[in-house]
């Protein structure tokens, strides 16, 4: 997961971001919308209930009704008054209770054992949803039960009160409609939000790589024409580095590495050479061998041209490849010794198709190798000077295009 992350562009990484966040705020922005909605509309309902009951009932109920048990012709009056005001049609069950919780009233017989089972009056919690000292819990998806005290004047303490079990399935059905508008509405307002700024980050970010590209476009053109006035410093030599080049991309292909990839190896072998731009010519195109101090001063090139390019907007890949392009598998090689797969393998590439573009062009001290025999040194130093696969991959390559 980590090295698919580290793959993607930064506009890649944006958008998968962006567009994960964007669709979490928009289920958790509905959901919490369609439940503070959903909220709202019980509290309201049961407050509108509560204010009927308090408006209408609890005016006709006399201070001897709650002295002991209410009278038939009482309940009768109860029970006429809950259905002219409308509260019965969704009530599924009404009861009042005295503060000594004995129920007084219910609108649907009710078993023995709950004749004395009501509110305790007296809780702190019965203050809820209003400011008249209600209570509201949902006992079922579409029923709340809610309580309606009933308090006399003078006294603060709630003589009873009324419990009132409610059916809320047609509110729902009401709600049900709100709840998809808001569904709707959410997720296509942050879609569109979303469109709009992904487009403009998008156009920025194509902007933003144009530049880029440019100023790297630029910047390896000086690099590359640097390469080609070394190269050009010895006529045995011209097109060394363009040759190195094209076979080391090549090369990257037949290891199956990732077209950037591919495109870091061509730079880098392009490039490998760049630091000879600081070695004396008379070192550079000597005809013989090197002596002692002179192959000192040769083997900075490579740390010199590492540091020329390390300002410049390419790769690291790119960098360490110019700097470790004349490392052994073995470690033997320079300029830090390093061995085996310690060596980038960029390096590693640009080290055997340098090898074999050196040993297959004239020299002032030797004639050109054949291929044949150039291809046999290099299976011959597999293992010791050059990393095997690479150099078994481009032999394999050579001898196919070749039909050796």
């Amino acid at each position: 997961m980590v090295r698919f992350w580290n793959r993607l562009t930064l506009l890649q990484r944006f958008t998968i971001a962006s567009a994960t966040i964007a669709v979490a705020l928009a289920v958790v922005l509905s959901a919490a919308t369609v439940q503070a909605i959903e909220s709202f509309a019980v509290k309201d309902e049961a407050q509108v209930a509560a204010e009927l009951v308090l408006r209408t009932i609890a005016p006709q109920l006399r201070p001897a009704d709650f002295a002991g048990t209410l009278p038939r012709e009482r309940r009768a009056l109860l029970d006429a008054l809950f259905r002219a005001h409308g509260v019965s049609d969704r009530a599924l069950r009404i009861r009042l209770w005295r503060a000594d919780r004995q129920l007084l009233y219910s609108n649907v017989p009710e078993p023995e054992t709950l004749q004395r089972a009501g509110p305790d009056l007296s809780m702190p919690g019965l203050a809820v949803f209003t400011e008249r000292r209600g209570r509201l819990e949902n006992i079922a998806p579409d029923v709340i039960r809610f309580f309606v005290p009933v308090q006399v004047e003078g006294n603060p303490k709630p003589i009873a009160a009324f419990e009132i079990l409610y059916d809320l399935t047609r509110l729902h059905q009401q709600l049900q409609h709100i709840s998809r508008t808001v569904w709707t509405a959410v997720p296509l307002g942050f879609l569109v939000l979303y469109g709009s700024v992904f487009v403009l980050v998008r156009r920025a970010s194509q902007q933003l790589l144009k530049q880029q590209a440019a100023l790297i476009a630029a910047h390896l053109g000086t690099y590359q024409s640097l390469a080609s006035a070394i190269d050009a410093k010895d006529s045995y030599t011209g097109d060394h580095s363009t040759n190195v080049a094209d076979l080391a991309a090549r090369v990257g292909r037949a290891l199956k590495l990732s077209p950037e990839a591919v495109d870091d190896v061509r730079i880098g072998a392009r490039l490998h050479d760049l630091g000879k731009i600081g070695v004396p010519d008379a070192i550079l195109m000597k005809p013989g061998p090197l002596d002692p101090d002179e192959l000192v001063i040769m083997r900075r090139h490579a740390e010199r041209g590492f540091e020329i390019l390390q300002k410049a907007p390419l790769s690291d890949r790119v960098k360490l490849a110019v700097r470790h392009s004349h490392e052994r598998w073995d470690g033997k090689g320079y300029p830090a010794g390093l061995a085996g797969e310690a060596i980038p393998l960029i390096a590693r590439i640009v080290a055997v198709v340098d090898a074999y573009e050196a040993m297959t062009s004239d020299r002032p001290y030797r004639k050109a190798l054949p291929v044949k025999e150039a291809l046999e040194r290099l299976e011959r130093d597999a293992g010791s000077h050059f990393d095997p696969r690479v150099a078994r991959a481009f032999v394999q390559l050579t001898r196919k295009e070749r039909d050796i």
